[in-house]
């Protein structure tokens, strides 16, 4: 499924403007953070700042909204999240499309990795190594931490902390100036309580690995393919740059790998596609993504399933519908309820105008597994683009009751609401939108253009869309004000 209507972020302004809080449709109570409230920040106050957190994020960095990745990465995130200790909040993980080799952690278990960490990745457990070192500075609560020590040299404002967090675990030199101009600390002390607690997620996180059935050897062996390539760029890397190492660390974890027994673990199948799809999608141009399939393709043992999907895609998004449905049909016939096949040949039937075949298999598809992101996107797609817009907004609306923070849905949502020619309710669902993407005064715009495409008889939804509008516009209000 291709989606280009939420694509580029919106412009940065975690220091000018409002910050996104809960997810869904009703608006959620900020919490209550005192007249000295990084002190102390509890993990119940962690979450909720983590919240603010990551849709302020949301907003302002190219985030990668594609189902299937998004299954894959929170999968693999929390069967690592199950192996933690110290886990006090539920965990999600996200894309950045950025061929960098990055990740970051948030406040409140927000985990975000580039796209260019598991391209470049040689195995599953190379990738998941980068996660449960993530997984363990939340655990270890690291970034509260951090938090609490800057504000003993300065009060924070909650403006200054979450822009200055993201801002430095994307882009360091850009986050540590604003950490100085908003709370007045030294960069180097910054980079120096990072550094103090890389040791101790490369140790949990290490131990995390393992349990989840991952190699530990995984971990030097990333470090080293890190180092290598640092070596032939003038820049540093962007993760040597948010996760700084010396040599000394890499030896360590050598050490501590040799402590667990050395074994063959397999990528699983998801992995494979997975990153498939990404060097196809977001790696390489459409053209080179081609020819570095059909190279691979060619190769003694490259005729793989997750090859032969790569060009499958590639075929795809320049519009070679022909050879893109004869590569994924053979895949089907093997595996015919796999997504990621089923997700590309939805598109080529959608490409050929195909509507009742693709509305027949997604119907199916949804039979057998009610509201799952990949098959309820697709099929609320198929539904709007052949006119099936009610169909769409049932699909949609039983969706966000189970994810509400579904970035795609909203925006189908708000689509099929303009093609009934529902004014109201397609306002109502941009400024669902804009509120997922932390953008305050567009929802609020929106939600009073909904109340203007209103009915003078409809005063039960216009006193409902009047308290939704107040509420989030004291949320905002009360944002500003910290």
């Amino acid at each position: 499924m291709r989606f280009s209507a939420v694509t580029k972020p919106l412009a940065l302004c975690l220091l000018a403007t409002g910050i996104q809080l809960n997810s869904g449709p009703a608006f959620a109570v900020l919490p209550d953070l005192g007249g000295n409230a990084f002190n102390t920040i509890t993990p119940e106050k962690e979450k909720q700042l983590g919240d603010v957190m990551m849709r302020q994020t949301r907003g302002s960095l190219p985030m990668v909204y594609d189902p299937l990745l998004d299954e894959y990465i929170n999968a693999l995130g929390n069967r690592l999240v199950a192996r933690a200790n110290d886990v006090k909040f539920p965990f999600k993980f996200y894309w950045v499309n950025n061929k960098n080799i990055n990740a970051f952690a948030t406040l409140g278990g927000n985990i975000v990795s580039h796209t260019g960490t598991l391209a470049v990745a040689d195995s599953e457990s190379e990738f998941a190594s980068v996660m449960a070192h993530e997984i363990a500075h939340v655990t270890q609560r690291h970034i509260a931490r951090f938090v609490e020590a800057q504000n003993q040299r300065a009060p924070l404002t909650l403006a200054g902390v979450l822009g200055a967090i993201v801002l430095a675990t994307v882009n360091p030199e850009a986050g540590m100036a604003a950490m100085m101009a908003a709370q007045g600390a030294a960069q180097q002390s910054a980079i120096n309580f990072t550094r103090g607690n890389e040791q101790e997620a490369d140790r949990i996180g290490m131990q995390i690995l393992a349990e989840a059935g991952f190699d530990p050897y995984a971990v030097p062996e990333f470090f080293r393919k890190l180092t290598e390539q640092s070596r032939f760029v003038n820049q540093q890397l962007a993760f040597l740059q948010t996760h700084p190492l010396s040599q000394s660390r890499v030896s360590d974890t050598r050490l501590r790998a040799e402590q667990f027994q050395q074994r063959f673990i397999p990528d699983s199948q998801d992995f494979t596609l997975t990153k498939a799809r990404i060097l196809a999608r977001y790696h390489y141009n459409s053209k080179d993504a081609e020819q570095l399939f059909r190279k691979k393709l060619s190769e003694p043992g490259g005729n793989t399933k997750a090859n032969q999907y790569g060009l499958a895609v590639t075929l795809l998004d320049t519009e070679q519908y022909d050879k893109a449905r004869a590569l994924i049909e053979q895949l089907l016939a093997k595996d015919e309820h796999n997504l990621y096949f089923i997700d590309v040949y939805t598109d080529i039937l959608l490409g050929s105008k195909a509507y009742p075949a693709a509305l027949d298999m997604l119907e199916q598809q949804y039979l057998l597994r009610p509201n799952n992101l990949v098959v309820t996107l697709n099929y609320a797609n198929v539904a709007l683009k052949s006119g099936a817009n009610r169909l769409a907004i049932h699909l949609l609306k039983s969706l966000l009751y189970y994810k509400n923070d579904s970035i795609l849905a909203y925006d189908l949502l708000s689509e099929a609401y303009k093609a009934v020619d529902d004014l109201a309710r397609f306002y109502e669902a941009r400024a669902d939108l804009s509120y997922q993407l932390a953008n305050y005064p567009k929802a609020i715009d929106d939600l009073n253009e909904a109340l203007n495409h209103l009915a003078a008889e409809d005063k039960l939804e216009s006193r409902r869309l009047e308290a939704k509008k107040n509420q989030l516009q004291t949320e905002f209000d009360r944002l500003r004000r910290m």
